[in-house]
């Protein structure tokens, strides 16, 4: 009988959960954040909670598979000794990528951002859906750099 494709799999897992969790957010940094300044201004953040909270949800599940996957791949390609080198800034990029988003997911978001956008929201919708848009591309802006770095990384370039 023979084993299951551990590596392949892992791979596998990693790199789906990647472009879902970053496309999701290049959505909406790309579509939804721009299509809500058709709304009223008061119902600019309502309307991005609610739509947040669905994806924040499905981002929540793609953070941990990215991070499990991530683990493993480590663990089996024997990567540990990488981190913190020249040749391993990639890894450290994608680690503390993920480190941010598991953060901003799990802590800040819960805690305190979402608060605060309807406290903020309520006063002021535009300026805070302009926020939103501007902390989002900087966000995407990184993953972007990231994921390039990365690609760029295993191939052993950089």
């Amino acid at each position: 009988m023979t084993s299951l494709p551990i590596l392949p799999m892992l791979l596998a897992a990693h790199v789906l959960s990647v472009i879902l969790w970053i496309g999701g957010l290049a959505f909406v940094t790309t579509v939804m954040l721009p299509a809500l300044a058709r709304l009223p201004a008061a119902q600019r953040i309502p309307a991005f909670l609610e739509i947040e909270r669905r994806f924040g949800s499905q981002a929540r599940v793609l953070v941990l598979v990215v991070g499990a996957s991530g683990v493993g791949l480590l663990a089996r390609l024997s990567l540990a000794s990488l981190l913190g080198t020249a040749q391993g800034l990639w890894l450290d990029g994608m680690i503390a990528f993920w480190a941010l988003f598991t953060l901003l997911l799990f802590v800040l978001e819960p805690a305190v951002l979402h608060r605060r956008l309807r406290e903020r929201g309520a006063h002021d919708g535009e300026a805070t859906r302009v926020l939103l848009l501007r902390a989002h591309a900087v966000l995407l802006a990184l993953a972007l750099i990231v994921v390039t770095a990365a690609v760029l990384g295993v191939q052993g370039v950089g």
